[in-house]
């Protein structure tokens, strides 16, 4: 047994190193050239700055902006510095998130050594190889959800809705998340995440009264482009058909639902299970039925992940392997989509695991 706890710690180190020169090299190699999509809030925030409209296209690659404007905001403290500095930053704040929604999960659930928690970090440097490749803000949104997760199991209702901007980054990720965490959070939650986001809406009529058309018109712009960009297709499963998608990721929209009355109805299935665990699903199911995704949302599995990783074991440790193996064999292409087809699927079991053990617990006592 000790001998395997030291190959086991000598091919966690020996993987995180290789990742983390993965990395490196993927930067280098870049030169920060093809942050494409760093390049679109980045652009905002100086946009912001400079006080012109932050609804326009950006960078090489003519990528628009076309999030909510307090998007813009929360990179401003980056635009104060040069970009490839700035690019840098990012990228070490979201990894600190990474780690830090690693420690405290898995703190949360128990069991887990240190030498699984760096297992654990370096398989989603692999699997997330295309968020810091093209900057995207994938590691913000998790950490923003994992808040809301332990903000909600503390009973911080309040706060839960403060929070609700954050969760609204990407609203298109969230499709059942959200639902859960405003029914879950009560009116408390309700009134709170109302307010905030008015609030934060009406500021930006103060300092732009037409950035809804703005938003829009870029919008409607996308709706006509075509999934082409850099042969990195939706992580969905329309694609994954091979059924075409547009920028918007609009079409095939009857699959689309279909997907969300089928996660719903896991979710609501699995509502027996602690708050945690049944958020951490929520997540990946709101990532199984997502209209638009790609290979970096899939860091957004990370909290499913880890509960599936809940007994640590050699089972357990393949799924971290599949997870970072799977996107790169896939070209963070549509085939990415396997990765949350997996973990979705595996959640589903588990569920229905733990309710079948619950129910023979609670009969037991009568036999």
């Amino acid at each position: 047994m000790k001998i395997k706890k030291v190959l086991f710690g000598a091919f966690v180190f020996a993987n995180l190193v290789l990742a983390i020169s993965f990395m490196v090299y993927t930067l280098i190699l870049t030169r920060g050239n093809e942050i494409f999509d760093f390049q679109v809030f980045y652009g905002a925030a100086r946009n912001v700055l400079a006080g012109s409209s932050i609804y326009t296209n950006y960078g090489a690659a003519n990528l628009p902006f076309w999030y909510f404007p307090w998007v813009s905001w929360i990179f401003l403290p980056l635009a104060f510095f040069p970009f490839e500095l700035a690019s840098l930053i990012f990228l070490t704040v979201g990894l600190l998130i990474v780690g830090l929604v690693i420690h405290f999960l898995t703190k949360h659930y128990q069991g887990f050594v240190v030498f699984d928690r760096i297992y654990m970090f370096s398989m989603i440097i692999w699997m997330s190889w295309l968020a810091y490749r093209v900057g995207q803000m994938s590691y913000l949104v998790l950490g923003g959800a994992v808040l809301v997760v332990f903000l909600l199991t503390r009973e911080q209702r309040y706060l839960v809705g403060l929070c609700m901007p954050l969760l609204l980054l990407k609203p298109h990720l969230f499709l059942i998340f959200i639902p859960l965490v405003l029914w879950m959070g009560g009116w408390k939650t309700f009134f709170t995440s109302a307010v905030s986001t008015l609030s934060l809406f009406g500021i930006e009529f103060l300092i732009t009264p037409d950035w809804v058309r703005q938003m829009l018109g870029l919008l409607t712009h996308g709706a006509g482009r075509l999934d082409i960009n850099s042969g990195w297709k939706f992580a969905t499963l329309p694609s994954l058909l091979g059924l075409g998608q547009n920028y918007l990721g609009m079409v095939n929209m009857l699959v689309t639902a279909l997907l969300i009355i089928i996660s719903a109805f896991v979710v609501i299935r699995s509502r027996f299970l602690p708050k945690i665990p049944l958020l951490s699903l929520a997540l990946a199911a709101s990532l199984f039925c997502a209209p638009r995704a790609n290979a970096y949302d899939l860091v957004l599995l990370i909290p499913a992940m880890i509960w599936l990783s809940e007994k640590w074991s050699i089972k357990t440790a393949l799924i971290w392997a599949a997870a970072a193996l799977i996107p790169f064999l896939a070209h963070f292409s549509s085939g990415s989509y396997l990765v949350t087809f997996m973990v979705f699927a595996l959640c589903i079991y588990k569920s229905y695991s733990i309710e079948k053990h619950n129910r023979v617990a609670v009969l037991l006592p009568q036999t």
